[in-house]
């Protein structure tokens, strides 16, 4: 742009009819208020006739404008020192590489005070979404949201060799048709997903036992027991089976299972698939509004926890969401739920026919002794959910393995194994 003596600028700060801004116009009161420099001083030029006023007065703002750079130039330097010493700081630094709006990952936050906000048991770390905010080889961890690659590329550039690529992915690998996992051999180095033998679990959802959880089978038969008088969880209750869903076709068939389990029993279905309506969480129009699952508990005994894949550990928040309310979740996966739930805690769909299952889920209804059964476990285990403490677990437990993880780097030869629908899902014909 051109620059113009500040003589040149009317009293309305344009010089020609232009902005003067538009012209970098350097005693701009409009670009530098903060220092007291008034729109009306070229007018005040105008009008003194003294040249000695005049001299005195640009040495003046002369001085105020050398005086904005010295402090800008300050400010700077402050930023990139406070930049440059987080980075060597020994702070272990993380890219996410692509999609960085994906809930996973900007719910947990940017930079280095998630960490501590957070209370991760190791905190010197830091996330980065930009990746010109460092040399791309200087970075110690690069997150690759996989699922998302059809949008983007690769990174490419001479890595060094202390560099994690991690294999980042919540989804099942049914919804990575457009990933060709069988050229990703030697590339990456850890995996961070819903997985269980994922090198950092990024799971939905954790039930962890208190203190007074029963060690054997007599002590769980006692404590169920123990639950038909404690309390009634049927009461007020006046529905019988809900269920949320936002995708009616899917590669696991639950909408099969489900048009059949309504010829015997009445399902409310809520969402883009049924006729009954409730509110989207803001983070993301896949998550329901918590104010569902409070609407849901209080009117349905039973919740369809129903997985649009069957695939080897894949359980989102859906069970999760329906174990920490006072709802019986009915589950359609492909984990095995034994190793994340209470036993009697949950009812698996596809150990019965839908017919099969509206009898037995009648039999729960008219009864509240046997209904209430399915609740024993609630004073003995804690249901931990939701993104943002999902998403706090995986990146403490990265950071950590960044920091005691230093030695021998290892690289997955193939992920066929792990993420290929042939290998990992069941489809239900």
């Amino acid at each position: 742009m051109k620059n113009i003596k500040f003589s040149d600028c009317s009293t309305e700060g344009f010089h020609n009819d232009i902005p003067c801004e538009s012209y970098q116009c350097p005693y701009s009161a409009k670009r530098f208020p903060s220092f007291g420099i008034s729109e009306t001083l070229p007018a005040m030029f105008t009008t003194v006739k003294s040249k000695k006023v005049l001299l005195a007065l640009s040495v003046i703002n002369g001085s105020l404008i050398l005086l904005l750079f010295i402090l800008l130039d300050d400010i700077y330097s402050k930023v990139s020192y406070r930049t440059n010493e987080l980075v060597n700081r020994k702070n272990k630094t993380i890219l996410i590489w692509n999609s960085p709006h994906i809930v996973d990952t900007f719910s947990f936050g940017y930079g280095h005070e998630p960490f501590i906000e957070h209370q991760c048991p190791v905190s010197d770390c830091i996330v980065f979404d930009n990746s010109s905010s460092l040399p791309l080889e200087e970075y110690d961890a690069i997150l690759i949201h996989v699922h998302e690659l059809w949008m983007t590329h690769m990174p490419t550039f001479s890595r060094n060799k202390r560099q994690r690529f991690v294999f980042l992915t919540q989804e099942s690998p049914n919804s990575m048709t457009n990933l060709d996992v069988t050229t990703m051999g030697n590339v990456f180095n850890w995996t961070m997903s819903y997985k269980f033998n994922s090198d950092i679990q990024m799971l939905y959802g954790r039930i962890h036992p208190r203190s007074t959880a029963p060690k054997t089978r007599d002590e769980t038969r006692q404590r169920i027991r123990e639950t038909q008088s404690a309390k009634n969880y049927a009461a007020n209750k006046t529905g019988q089976v809900a269920w949320m869903v936002s995708h009616c076709n899917t590669p696991g068939q639950r909408e099969t299972y489900v048009t059949q389990l309504r010829k015997f029993i009445p399902v409310h279905v809520y969402g883009a698939c049924g006729n009954f309506r409730c509110p989207h969480s803001k983070m993301s129009k896949y998550i329901s509004d918590p104010q569902c699952y409070a609407m849901l508990e209080s009117k349905y005994k039973f919740y369809l926890s129903f997985e649009n894949s069957i695939c080897k550990d894949y359980v989102t928040e859906k069970f999760f969401e329906a174990m920490n309310r006072r709802l019986i979740p009915i589950v359609y996966g492909g984990a095995n739920y034994s190793q994340i739930a209470p036993v009697h805690s949950y009812i698996n769909a596809l150990e019965y026919s839908p017919e099969e299952l509206a009898n037995y889920l009648k039999i729960l209804d008219a009864n509240d002794t046997l209904y209430n059964e399915f609740f024993w476990w609630k004073d003995h285990y804690e249901v931990e959910s939701g993104v943002h403490q999902m998403s706090r677990h995986g990146f403490c437990d990265l950071c950590k393995k960044l920091h005691h993880d230093e030695g021998v780097i290892k690289s997955y030869t193939e992920l066929e194994s792990d993420w290929l629908p042939s290998t990992q899902c069941k489809r239900i014909s």
